[in-house]
């Protein structure tokens, strides 16, 4: 055996047991297997001993069991490999880090690039890329620094180096690398457009997407279908949706890719009636309808609120097979949840045949959010009957369905199923319990475990802040949102209704008028309904019923059932004006004019002024549209 190459097979063994690889089953176990499979490889032991003298029957060997998905295998003949008089190439180095990366082993890939090194590998171009696109999933510093120490680079790492930094979120760097590839005199390829196209697109940097959309036109790249498809996604996402739509237009050979980026398109820009359109051309064209894109049209009709649509498409997708896949069926099920058809969603469910924890965390969180929430409860129960189990989300929506049922032995019973599955470092899990306690009066104890959370994260905040506010200690909730801002925190529009929420509940108004003014103001976030519904409670509340009406009157957008409401329950509990009430009950009937409550509320108001002859004429007036008072109903929590 050669001294040199002697003792790269002494480091890779060295290493491998300094680092606990040898000691840990896991890795102990796959060397055995690898050593089994490899041997099982060969038909003959003299075959598998006759070839140890040829690096290109090593390498042909090793690259063959990469393609056929036995990671294993190839790394235990590498092994072998080593162990021989036999020094591999860099094809050969190749074919085994393509391995490693098949295996995710991070670990094995550290010990690799020591060999690498040491067989003086280190500067052959298509080695480096290969480990830089194996660590741009697991450390970027580590990326930089190979990248960085590369005296020669060619185009394929350049490229490599621009995806790494898109993968990891580094979108300036990944336009600097960009820049600093063609001031070094490498020109550009199709890959390397492809590449940076997407940090265009997620920074909305539509003036240089369209440079490099001319860039690609000059060097004859616009008429590849990859690259075109980055272009619509560019496009879509930066908000120039005329000219996404343009270049699908353009596109003379569409793949699926294509028609699932402009589907994507369309719903990232509001435009669900075009995404229909481009649905029903997909099936003009022959393209099959695959389970990849089923679940993008379910959102489509999600949001173009087409509850006969998600009909339609539901027999679609029974005719063509695709309710076999569990994730269909629970997209589909939580597409009739949002059309509050809970018949159809429980229907869904039980036909699946395979349900996963997915689709019964989804079936208990639309139990949990309707208004039979207890079923919720019920389906945990059925869950746990079967092999699978609970995460973080399900317990989140247990949490949700205990809350709404004011059930709080259960709420207790679900907080210690997650103590044991150890989630109660989980950020909305701990939120969620915050709001359970805080419902139930138990301030203390929400408090409690807000404390106890290392890291708090905004939903955090906004849970105690909220539960401040429902207990009606407006002070402590405004305390806590001063400590959000001093920990760093920067509010969001959650955080804020959460404050305003709680100085309308604990009568702050000039608190509220300061929390809603700076919204804009200091903090860049535009005031939507639910802040403005907060603000026409607080004033409504404090009696201020005209003030509250001029309020709403002023808005920049329409105002909804939540305002008006807010208004119209502002005149009952204060006594405001009648003609006030009158108004507000006139466009809350315009709104929603089955509802029967608004009838109520004015009618009470008519009855307490002595205005009988009104009671009597809304009386009419309901029986004559033949309207019915919903029933009320009561839980309780049974022993």
């Amino acid at each position: 055996m050669r001294p040199p190459f002697r003792n790269a097979h002494r480091m890779f063994e060295e290493i491998t047991q300094r680092n606990g690889f040898i000691r840990n089953s896991a890795y102990s176990t796959l060397c055995y297997w690898s050593m089994l499979n490899t041997c099982a490889y060969y038909e003959h032991p003299y075959e598998f001993h006759g070839e140890k003298g040829n690096v290109i029957s090593w390498t042909s060997k090793i690259s063959s069991l990469v393609k056929q998905n036995q990671s294993e295998s190839a790394v235990g003949l590498f092994k072998m490999m080593l162990m021989t008089e036999q020094r591999p190439n860099y094809v050969t180095i190749l074919s085994v880090i393509r391995a490693i990366g098949g295996l995710g082993l991070e670990d094995v890939m550290r010990v690799m690039y020591g060999t690498v090194i040491k067989m003086g590998f280190e500067s052959e171009v298509s080695v480096v890329t290969a480990i830089i696109r194996f660590y741009s999933d697991y450390n970027m510093r580590i990326v930089w620094k190979i990248f960085n120490q590369t005296p020669i680079k060619d185009l394929v790492l350049w490229s490599a180096m621009v995806s790494a930094c898109v993968k990891s979120w580094q979108y300036a760097e990944a336009f600097d690398i960009f820049r600093a590839m063609q001031y070094d005199g490498v020109k550009p390829n199709h890959v390397s457009i492809v590449s940076i196209l997407p940090a265009c697109a997620n920074t909305g940097a539509l003036l240089f997407g369209k440079e490099i959309h001319g860039l690609s036109i000059k060097r004859m790249f616009h008429p590849l279908t990859n690259v075109q498809n980055s272009l619509v996604d560019m496009y879509a996402k930066c908000r120039n949706f005329k000219a996404s739509m343009l270049v699908f237009d353009r596109i003379l050979e569409k793949d699926l890719i294509s028609w699932m980026t402009v589907i994507r398109g369309c719903i990232e820009n509001d435009c669900p009636i075009e995404a229909f359109k481009v649905f029903f051309r997909m099936q003009f064209s022959c393209f099959r309808t695959d389970e990849k894109i089923v679940p993008d049209l379910i959102e489509v009709i999600i949001q173009a609120d087409k509850h006969k649509f998600g009909l339609a498409f539901h027999c679609f997708l029974l005719k063509n097979g695709l309710l076999t896949f569990v994730s269909i069926g629970t997209a589909l099920l939580q597409m009739y949840a949002k059309f509050g058809d809970l018949e159809s969603a429980t229907f869904v469910f039980d036909q699946l045949h395979e349900k996963d924890y997915i689709s019964w965390s989804a079936m208990i969180s639309v139990h949990a959010r309707s208004n039979h929430p207890y079923n919720a409860l019920d389906t945990f129960k059925q869950m746990q009957s079967t092999d699978e189990r609970p995460n973080e989300i399900t317990f989140v929506s247990l949490l949700q369905a205990c809350s709404s049922m004011g059930a709080q032995e259960p709420g207790e019973s679900i907080q210690a199923h997650a103590t044991k599955a150890g989630y109660l470092s989980n950020a909305f899990l701990s939120s969620a319990l915050i709001d359970l306690y805080c419902k139930f009066g138990r301030i203390n104890q929400g408090k409690a475990i807000f404390n106890e959370i290392p890291t708090k994260d905004l939903v955090c905040w906004s849970s105690m802040i909220n539960g401040y506010g429902l207990n009606g200690r407006g002070g402590e909730a405004l305390e806590t949102f001063s400590n959000m801002l001093a920990c760093g925190v920067k509010p969001n529009e959650v955080v804020f209704i959460s404050i305003l929420s709680a100085c309308s509940h604990c009568g702050l108004e000039h608190e509220g008028w300061n929390c809603f003014s700076s919204m804009e103001q200091k903090y860049g976030i535009v005031p939507k309904l639910a802040h403005y519904a907060c603000m026409v409670d607080l004033l409504s509340r404090r009696g201020n019923i005209e003030g509250a009406l001029q309020f709403v009157n002023k808005m920049p957008m329409e105002p909804d059932k939540r305002i008006w409401g807010a208004l119209l329950a502002g005149c009952r509990s204060t006594y405001g004006s009648i003609e006030i009430a009158e108004l507000v009950a006139e466009r809350l009937i315009g709104l929603d004019p089955q509802n029967t409550s608004y009838y109520v509320i004015l009618s009470n108001l008519y009855a307490e002024q002595g205005r009988w002859e009104d009671v009597e004429r809304l009386r009419k007036l309901v029986d004559e549209k033949g309207l019915k008072k919903e029933t009320g109903y009561s839980m309780v929590e049974a022993e």
